[in-house]
């Protein structure tokens, strides 16, 4: 079994359309850093997970700098968040 370092983003969203905006915006973010976050989406439920594979699984500068990022995305789409973790 192996162990994960990783920041966790659970989102929840207003409505499915919601959700699917932020994750748009989130890809362009996430395109422009090179640096992919893992997406879970069920519905109006988000799930993401910021870790550096190659690095052996762990929390590194790329993923702190996509968190930055992530969270002023949050605080953009603050209307359309129902819940934040």
């Amino acid at each position: 079994m192996k162990r994960e370092e990783c920041i966790v983003y659970k989102l929840r969203f207003k409505t499915y359309i919601d959700a699917v905006r932020f994750l748009t915006h989130l890809a362009e973010i996430a395109e422009r850093h090179g640096h992919h976050p893992d997406v879970e989406l069920k519905y109006t439920n988000l799930v993401l997970r910021l870790t550096t594979h190659d690095a052996g699984n762990k929390i590194t500068d790329r993923d702190l700098a996509l968190a930055k990022e992530i969270d002023r995305l949050i605080e953009a789409h603050r209307d359309a968040i129902s819940s934040a973790e």
